[in-house]
């Protein structure tokens, strides 16, 4: 039986979902990505290094807002997961040096949660530019004992959030990973995957509506100019 493109990417996004929950539980021993929220909670809440982000006090709305646009998950909102699917996110503060916890030099770090495992990190620098030792030195920490590739973006296989990064290669991949200005954005290539078989969805939906609307358009066009 042959299905609409909707429904076997929906029927996708559910395979996704189940190997990829399968996948996390596997290789959270050996990398940062895949961790519980208390594991990242412990990790990054040390005395003296880090804390619960909040923002400051005479941050106005306008900064707020700008900071939203420039987020880079903020082009793909339609296709994250929602609360349903034990979406979650935590953000952290990080000093860039430990036991002086400043407000202006460190790290904004923004963690998503796919039923209970990190699948998405976004490290924002703060204070001062991002910088190829520091990228190095985050990917460095989640190798485990795979080793990062340069990918140029025009040799990206299918993929919805893009990288320039990637742990292992072929199937054998794990992680991807970009820098976005002073955001280094790291996840799991079974997120992108599954992000993929979403905007799939999406599109065929989208085109769905498109096509209804444009038939409904048609049919009531000779009534609205009538009498021109």
């Amino acid at each position: 039986m042959v299905y609409p493109a909707g429904i076997r990417s929906a029927r996708r996004v559910r395979w996704l979902n189940l190997g990829l929950g399968l996948l996390l539980a596997a290789t959270s021993a050996q990398a940062r990505i895949g961790d519980t929220p208390e594991q990242m909670s412990a990790r990054m809440l040390q005395p003296d290094l880090g804390r619960n982000f909040t923002w400051p006090r005479d941050f106005s709305e306008r900064d707020k807002e700008r900071e939203r646009r420039e987020f880079p998950l903020t082009p793909f909102n339609h296709l994250l997961p929602t609360s349903a699917e034990d979406w979650r996110e935590q953000i952290f503060w990080k000093s860039a040096l430990r036991r002086q916890l400043s407000n202006e030099d460190g790290w904004r770090v923004h963690v998503y949660h796919l039923r209970g495992r990190s699948v998405l990190e976004l490290y924002r620098r703060v204070g001062a530019s991002l910088n190829e030792f520091e990228i190095n030195a985050i990917l460095g920490r989640m190798r485990g004992n795979q080793t990062w590739h340069r990918v140029a973006r025009r040799d990206n296989a299918d993929t919805v959030l893009g990288y320039e990064f990637e742990l292992g290669e072929g199937a054998e991949a794990t992680l991807r990973a970009r820098r976005q200005g002073d955001w280094l954005i790291v996840f799991h290539k079974r997120l992108d995957d599954y992000l993929l078989a979403r905007k799939e969805a999406w599109d065929a939906n989208e085109a769905q509506r498109k096509a209804e609307l444009a038939a409904q358009q048609e049919k009531l066009a000779p009534i609205s100019v009538d009498g021109f």
